[in-house]
């Protein structure tokens, strides 16, 4: 094998020195050098495994080996040993050591319980028969063929419960590219089975294989439903082929039909253009039954959805009904709830118009104890607003001195009284409802002490006028 025809040898292959070293045979005797036995073996394992990756080929004999990696004429001399060593490492295992039996038909349990495949890998190369043409198979690509193959099949899964169950000759033609041979193709296949992820078995004389869906542990045994599904498969399949070679047929005989009408032999023209005509009743027959039963494949795969739908339904009532108990929303708790809330709301309107009579009460009962004229109010507040004048000249009644002073007197006691019931309401409602505290100690005293009249103010003001002018 030449470096530029491959593209996959180490850059050492054209290293003369160093590969007339690897070409060479293994010592007698590991003790001796343990370190360069320990790197040959390194080197041609990883070759060999990487080899066969890149060509999909996991089936390996030495005299293949030896074809494979044939080197300007000489061949590698230690592979005999590279072979045992791979095969005492677990790293190749003979293929008759795979095999339970040649027949299909053995394939299962019972087999695999009376005749265990022997898959500790401890075998030794055997001696005085053609060891050169016994066929091993790499673990390794073994396993990574398998995982690929199971892979594929489940991208290809479009209904879970109609597609896992498929035909022998249908997988075999969609991993053409992953298994080079038949023999390649069974190994996986006994493979993927011991590992419980397929059961290969036969109906009517038919291989079948059916997949282990993503998240089961082992594959379930066929059911009739599966086998009456996949009968159904391959009978829509068989009608879409007839379909197509009777479509081929009648543009067969229409042209066959145009050329004896060009050549003049009209009764062969009428006999091609019979046929024509029963290929064409033909192919409308077939394709009613076609739509037809692929009708019954669209409910077959409808039905998967409808009860994933249903599963849901199901699931999320539960949910919702354990939800509701555990927090315990009721009909009746809510009625309860509702209730109670209606109650609260009509006490806190009772309360609102009650003090609200109450504060209206307490205005007339303060407005008619002091005996103040609310107008004569207003009119004063109006007048300091615009600083118009005396104070006393916007209240009605008499303007003499002693009758203002009067006045102003019997005012200030009126707004005393005021004031002290204010105070006496306002400890009052703190106390219910809010409690004492600091807030009634922040409350002004009541006056005690009557302000002066303006008159006294005025006549005071003049007597220090006088005063400084002396």
């Amino acid at each position: 094998m030449e470096k530029g025809s491959s593209g996959h040898l180490p850059d050492c292959w054209d290293d003369d020195e160093r590969m007339g070293y690897l070409f060479s045979g293994f010592r007698a005797n590991r003790q001796v050098n343990p370190r360069d036995w320990d790197n040959k073996l390194k080197f041609w394992s990883e070759l060999v495994v990487k080899v066969g990756r890149i060509e999909h080929q996991f089936i390996f004999s030495v005299d293949s080996l030896l074809a494979k990696f044939e080197r300007k004429g000489v061949l590698p001399h230690c592979i005999d040993g590279v072979v045992k060593e791979m095969n005492r490492n677990g790293q190749l295992i003979r293929v008759d050591d795979l095999k339970a039996d040649s027949a299909w038909l053995s394939w299962g349990v019972n087999t695999f319980i009376r005749r265990p495949l022997r898959w500790t890998m401890t075998s030794v190369f055997p001696r005085g028969d053609a060891s050169s043409q016994v066929e091993y198979v790499s673990t390794e690509l073994l396993k990574e063929c398998s995982a690929a193959l199971l892979e594929r099949h489940h991208q290809s899964v479009q209904c879970a419960s109609t597609d896992h169950v498929v035909d022998y000759t249908t997988v075999r033609e969609e991993c053409a590219d992953l298994c080079r041979d038949q023999a390649s193709f069974d190994l996986v296949l006994l493979h993927l089975q011991r590992r419980k992820e397929i059961l290969v078995t036969t109906n009517e004389g038919t291989k079948i294989i059916k997949f282990a869906s993503k998240g089961e542990k082992a594959v379930t045994p066929v059911t009739a439903a599966e086998l009456g599904t996949l009968a159904l498969k391959k009978t829509i399949d068989t009608m879409q082929r007839t379909i197509e070679r009777l479509t081929a047929n009648i543009q067969q005989q229409d042209k066959e039909t145009r050329q004896l009408l060009h050549k003049g032999m009209k009764s062969s023209a009428k006999t091609a253009l019979r046929r024509k005509k029963l290929c064409q009743k033909r192919l409308e027959n077939t394709e009613a039954t076609l739509d037809t039963l692929q009708q019954l494949q669209d409910r077959l795969q409808s039905s998967e959805s409808e009860k994933m739908i249903m599963d849901a339904f199901k699931t999320g009532a539960q949910a919702l009904r354990k939800t509701l108990d555990d927090n315990g929303l009721t009909p009746e708790a809510m009625d309860e709830t509702i209730s109670d809330v209606q109650e609260v709301m009509e006490m806190c309107n009772e309360l609102d118009d009650t003090l609200a009579q109450g504060n209206k009460a307490i205005d007339e009962t303060v407005n008619f104890g002091a005996n103040v004229d609310v107008d004569d109010l207003d009119s004063e507040l109006e007048a300091l607003l615009r600083g118009d004048g005396d104070l006393s000249t916007t209240l009605q009644g008499p303007t003499e001195g002693d009758t203002h002073t009067s006045a102003h007197r019997h005012k200030f006691k009126s707004m005393q009284k005021v004031a002290g019931l204010l105070k006496s309401l306002c400890i009052h409602f703190v106390s219910t409802n809010i409690g004492e505290g600091d807030i009634l100690s922040e409350l002004p005293q009541v006056p005690t002490h009557e302000p002066a009249s303006p008159q006294t103010s005025e006549r005071d003001a003049s007597i220090r006028r006088v005063q400084l002018a002396s």
